[in-house]
């Protein structure tokens, strides 16, 4: 899936996209049962028509977990929402041990994933949701970039069956897919920025960049504007944007690096467990040049919001852009 140098539109929020999808899912699906935990913004659309398979348990993410484990083991389709740090943190051991261990029809939609809540500070921060998810048993994990995307991982992760993890926004993100985009589970978007001498036809796969970013969620915007910007630079740069991070898309990662020199991966979330890790994984013995990860580290988080927090742990354009054109760091 090849995106021509789209730039970013304005800025959209996930949750009223979801809150559509599921409704709409709900009036096709009669074994579709949606469950909160103190949060209705997701399934307010839902529950209003069908307000006898919505359940809000109050704020007990474990007991969620739980009950969502029952209804599905009682031939249930079973969708959960809430806030994604005490889904993933606080219901641990409930989410592994009843619903992913066993392979159960669950879809967890965690909302503000990453730094996605800012200025709420390191209680409603989760760095590390994509690489925990990623572990557990069966699991599929999806990293959206913005409405169309959501609006799509939603519905494959609801009719794919079996333990699903979809990391949702929790403030308004760029739009950077068409409305029509034709999304995969296997095939990450590509978006092709050529340097000005380049001659290489629109979207041409045997002309790939001679640098690929490996993004997924809201990096992705951030890789595009990088991408636009080094391109005085002369630099022709691929963006790989992945909806779906987990089983991880290698065959299309070496696609996409086919001819590049170097790799850059950017992502809302630790290093272990992540974008660079599994890339790392999928190029080690197959791929040769120079590879470049920037990732959330263990510095305490200071009060910003999402921006402020992408530019102090390194993972806003402006830093995509120096690793793009900057040598790499000389080894001591």
């Amino acid at each position: 899936m090849t995106e021509r140098n789209p730039g970013t539109g304005p800025a959209a929020g996930m949750r009223p996209a979801v809150a559509r999808a599921l409704a709409d899912l709900g009036d096709r699906l009669p074994d579709l049962v949606v469950l909160a935990a103190d949060g209705r913004a997701l399934a307010t659309a839902f529950a209003a028509r069908h307000p006898d398979r919505f359940i809000d348990v109050g704020i007990a993410e474990g007991n969620l977990m739980g009950v969502a484990a029952g209804l599905a083991r009682a031939g249930q389709r079973v969708v959960v929402c809430g806030m994604a740090p005490f889904l993933v943190r606080r219901a641990a051991e409930q989410l592994r041990i009843d619903i992913c261990r066993p392979g159960l029809d669950v879809t967890v939609l965690g909302v503000g994933g990453g730094l996605g809540y800012g200025t709420l500070g390191a209680t409603h921060h989760v760095p590390e949701d994509l690489g925990a998810l990623s572990a557990m048993p069966h699991t599929r994990v999806y990293c959206p970039a913005d409405v169309h995307a959501a609006d799509w991982a939603v519905r494959d992760a609801v009719l794919g069956g079996g333990p699903r993890y979809v990391r949702l926004g929790a403030r308004e993100d760029p739009v950077v897919h068409a409305a029509d985009t034709p999304f995969s589970f296997d095939r990450p978007g590509v978006f092709d920025f050529d340097g000005p001498d380049s001659t290489s036809a629109p979207g041409d796969p045997d002309a790939p960049g001679d640098a690929v970013v490996v993004a997924a969620g809201r990096t992705v915007a951030e890789a595009l504007r990088a991408a636009e910007a080094v391109r005085p630079h002369g630099r022709r740069v691929r963006v790989l944007g992945l909806t779906a991070v987990f089983p991880f898309p290698r065959e299309a990662l070496l696609a996409a690096v086919s001819g590049a020199s170097t790799v850059v991966t950017v992502e809302e979330h630790h290093v272990l467990g992540g974008l660079a890790t599994q890339t790392a994984l999928a190029l080690a013995g197959r791929w040769h040049g120079t590879f470049r990860f920037l990732a959330v580290d263990e510095r305490p988080a200071p009060v910003l919001d999402q921006a402020g927090l992408f530019h102090f742990y390194g993972i806003d354009a402006a830093s995509i852009a120096r690793a793009l054109v900057e040598p790499p760091p000389t080894p001591e």
